[in-house]
């Protein structure tokens, strides 16, 4: 009986330390794969082997940040309709154990990251200050927490494009930037529909409104339209036409969901949703099967 209520009780500690690496975030990562399949490079072994590193020292470093973001907020979690539940906040995992978690990732993805290269290196390290600085002030800042939010998919996408040392194109900023830009002012509109007291949960909540963030939202999913457009008219094979009506249901149906379904809370929850997902796979067969199948435009990152 001991033994088992011992197994049990470990059980309980993987999972709640599991919960606490937030493995379901992991999907932010595949901003990553943007270069090596805008390169052309999507069956080059080599280049996939060399991207994997990355993706593992990106991972390894978010979660980290992750763990040190919730000791840092553990209060305001406490008070927050959804996040009370997360294992800091319920008290499921002690301060100390997070802690030793997320030093022990930050050790990883910082060794994989230092073995992938300098330039990767130096954008590994970015993405860290910038987190830290994110945790400790600028999160509290009007405006500036969701562009910073923003500002760490670019950066994904940055390392995605020197781990395989390949062209960087301005097109894979922009593209990435208002695509983040546009989740996380989602997820603002979410938390400021379910908070009671939206000053208790985020403290910079208290400065939006719902009206100010539906007007953020139009502006910047115009912007990310309007520059998707431009770039399959312009450096690539002009079939990528094609996939316009595609980027615009997406574009679209986020919308929707955002403001209807309200769905928007968790952003990963677009994967479960039956139109988002076929969208975006057909979205993907067409791009891939238009750039390899055509051999006469020099290779590049979007563009």
């Amino acid at each position: 009986m001991a033994e088992s209520l011992r197994q049990s009780s470990l059980s309980e500690v993987v999972l709640s330390l599991t919960r606490l690496v937030r493995p379901h975030q992991w999907y932010k990562q595949a901003v990553m794969l943007f270069g090596i399949v805008f390169s052309r490079n999507l069956f080059d072994v080599a280049a996939w082997l060399d991207l994997l590193v990355g993706i593992v020292s990106f991972t390894a470093i978010a979660s980290a940040a992750y763990i040190f973001n919730d000791i840092n907020d553990v209060e305001e979690d406490r008070r927050h309709p959804q996040k009370q539940h997360r294992p800091l906040a319920s008290g499921q995992v002690s301060p100390r154990l997070a802690a030793g978690l997320a030093s022990v990732l930050a050790g990883i993805g910082l060794v994989s990251g230092y073995h992938s290269g300098p330039l990767f290196f130096a954008v590994l390290c970015v993405y860290v200050v910038q987190n830290l600085a994110y945790s400790l002030y600028l999160k509290r800042l009007l405006h500036v927490d969701i562009l910073v939010v923003a500002m760490g998919f670019v950066l994904r996408a940055v390392a995605g494009v020197v781990a395989i040392s390949v062209f960087l194109s301005p097109w894979l900023i922009v593209s990435t930037f208002l695509l983040a830009l546009v989740l996380a002012l989602g997820k603002r509109r979410h938390e400021l529909s379910v908070a009671v007291e939206p000053s208790e949960t985020r403290h910079v909540l208290a400065k939006y409104s719902e009206e100010h963030v539906d007007q953020l939202l139009v502006v910047t999913m115009s912007t990310l339209l309007m520059a998707y457009s431009l770039y399959t008219f312009s450096r690539t094979d002009p079939l990528m036409v094609s996939t316009l009506p595609f980027a615009f249901f997406g574009v679209f149906r986020y919308h929707y969901l955002v403001s209807a379904e309200d769905a928007a809370g968790q952003p990963e929850s677009v994967f479960t949703d039956t139109p988002s997902v076929v969208n975006l796979v057909l979205w993907g067969l067409i791009t891939v099967a238009i750039l390899y199948g055509s051999v006469e435009i020099p290779s590049g990152v979007i563009g």
